[in-house]
């Protein structure tokens, strides 16, 4: 398929989607949200309402709960990712009030947590999953007292305004494949540049950094001299800051690829946001995987790479 025909197929499948129903008795406050990969930057999302986001080993492997926390919200979409599992566990053990985000209502971590939001699975085939996160994000959304209602519909929308940006993206990209990539990113669309990371290097196998806007204008010269790609993620805002910066960066030999992604709206609800921010990582996505097809990167190293993902999955180690 083209990556417009994966668009397509997306938008459509989101389109089609029943509404994330919201399940929790009262929007969680002074909240911690954990994931691993994916659901990380899933995570990441509940820092527009005020609160934190950690990798679930943050948890699981200090053994403690971040101090201030009332509320542990787990995140996997399988609820079947070990140190997710393991850390709602700990932090209902501290006394904790806990929640589940998960399609999988019989899960492990459902099963672990005082609460569950379910979020619905979305019906399309992918090579790079993006589904899964965009689903888990309207969870997120949802437990912080968002309303939720047509929010799938309404990111099918803001999905599809992409198409041209998708378009310039992908004609943009360098015609060999770099050693290494940069996303940078400001607050509007951090969580959207994780993910980008994330399917970059499923997708190419290629190491792959996040970087927040100013810190790349601070230490990014010293970075070559192999051939090196820094995508920058821009939305409203800081626009005068990416073009200056990528002037430097250029000179420096990067290959520079803005990728500006237009609101809907100039004025943004935080609801806007969410949606905007999970269109932007969805986007990413597709870059991804027509990047591996432009660079001759097969898939997942062509199969060399162990798919099971047992080491991630809950492997029965009491939290102690």
């Amino acid at each position: 398929m083209t990556y417009l025909e994966n668009l397509k197929n997306l938008t459509d499948a989101l389109t089609a989607s029943v509404d994330i129903r919201p399940a929790i008795s009262e929007p969680v406050s002074s909240a911690v949200f954990v994931g691993s990969g994916d659901s990380l930057s899933s995570a990441l999302l509940a820092q527009a309402y005020g609160h934190r986001a950690f990798s679930s080993g943050d948890i699981t492997f200090m053994g403690r709960v971040p101090v201030g926390a009332k509320t542990v919200v787990g995140i996997s979409y399988s609820g079947t990712s070990g140190a997710t599992v393991q850390a709602i566990r700990l932090a209902r053990e501290a006394g904790l009030h806990t929640i589940a985000i998960t399609s999988n209502a019989t899960s492990p971590l459902a099963d672990a947590a005082d609460e569950i939001q379910i979020v619905p699975t979305l019906s399309v085939d992918e090579n790079v999953p993006c589904a899964g996160h965009l689903m888990l994000g309207l969870g997120v959304a949802a437990v912080c007292g968002e309303d939720t209602s047509g929010a799938t519909s309404a990111l099918a929308t803001q999905l599809g305004g992409f198409a041209s940006v998708l378009e310039s993206a992908i004609k943009r990209l360098p015609a060999t494949a770099p050693t290494g990539v940069s996303v940078l990113s400001l607050p509007d669309l951090r969580g959207a540049a994780d993910f980008w990371m994330l399917k970059l290097i499923e997708a190419t196998g290629i190491t792959v950094r996040t970087v927040a806007l100013e810190e790349s204008g601070h230490v990014d010269y010293f970075v070559g001299p192999e051939p090196h790609l820094t995508i920058q993620l821009i939305g409203q805002h800081g626009g005068f800051r990416f073009e200056r910066l990528a002037l430097a960066l250029e000179l420096t030999g990067q290959t520079l690829l803005p990728v500006v992604a237009p609101a809907n709206t100039a004025e943004q609800s935080t609801r806007d946001e969410i949606i905007f921010e999970l269109a932007g990582a969805a986007l990413g996505t597709l870059v991804a995987e027509a990047a591996a097809a432009r660079w001759g990167r097969p898939l997942f190293r062509g199969g060399a790479v162990n798919m099971d993902a047992s080491h991630i999955k809950l492997d029965g180690i009491p939290v102690s």
